[in-house]
């Protein structure tokens, strides 16, 4: 019996150091606060007009210890798009589960993130600003495009004499539709015809580019990590 209650002893040690101190646990918890007043003052009026004050006022917190998170309202931007772009990034692939033809897993994820710009403008315009660098969407977005690229190249489907100036240049252009979108300069086929725009870059022939890019879309759905229990 002794050497049992000593292995559950020795057990709940090892277990208390695995998890994270009371210090740790208010910290994460300090800084999904501001993160998610960051997000919420952003959507009601705007990113630029929001106040660091503003932010930490909503998330409860000092001033001051906005500054223990993050160095610039611009840092907890970045912040806040890493963890939305991931999550994003899961709806798309919940979406397009299923679709064998690399065409047309290319297409839907393009016409996703543009019919964002109309369903969740908020976070589009968070996206699009121009004072984002580049390597943060290319970190979360960009490997799991040169994937598709590569599938579509293997499998006889698309040519391109450059594989990074070709993902270049179709992340640059859906940026910029999207922007477009949400100053509402687009119209509501912007979608269809920017993917339709990515195939043919990528080396289709306009008909069948054509034809992909306008087949129904797949229903979104949550992904199955993201599904609540009820």
């Amino acid at each position: 019996m002794l050497r049992v209650h000593t292995a559950a002893m020795a057990k709940g040690k090892a277990d208390t150091r695995s998890r994270p101190g009371r210090n740790e646990r208010r910290k994460a918890r300090t800084r999904s606060a501001l993160l998610a007043s960051g997000q919420h003052l952003s959507g009601e009026q705007g990113f630029d007009a929001t106040t660091i004050a503003e932010i930490a006022d909503e998330a409860d917190v000092a001033i001051g210890s906005f500054y223990n998170y993050f160095a610039t309202k611009d840092e907890l931007l970045a912040a806040l798009l890493q963890e939305t772009l991931a999550e994003q990034l899961g709806h798309m692939q919940a979406r397009r589960a299923g679709i064998d033809d690399p065409a047309e897993a290319i297409s839907v994820a393009h016409r996703h993130f543009v019919r964002l710009a109309r369903e969740e403008p908020d976070w589009a315009r968070l996206l699009v600003r121009l004072d984002i660098p580049h390597r943060l969407t290319n970190d979360v977005l960009g490997r799991h495009a040169m994937r598709d690229l590569r599938a579509g190249i293997n499998a006889g489907r698309f040519h391109v004499p450059n594989q990074r100036l070709a993902l270049l240049a179709s992340g640059g252009a859906l940026t910029a539709v999207m922007h477009a979108v949400l100053l509402g300069e687009l119209g509501k086929n912007a979608d269809c015809e920017h993917a339709e725009g990515v195939l043919r870059s990528f080396g289709l022939n306009p008909a069948e580019a054509a034809e992909i890019a306008r087949r129904p879309m797949p229903t979104r759905v949550e992904p199955p990590n993201e599904k609540r229990s009820t």
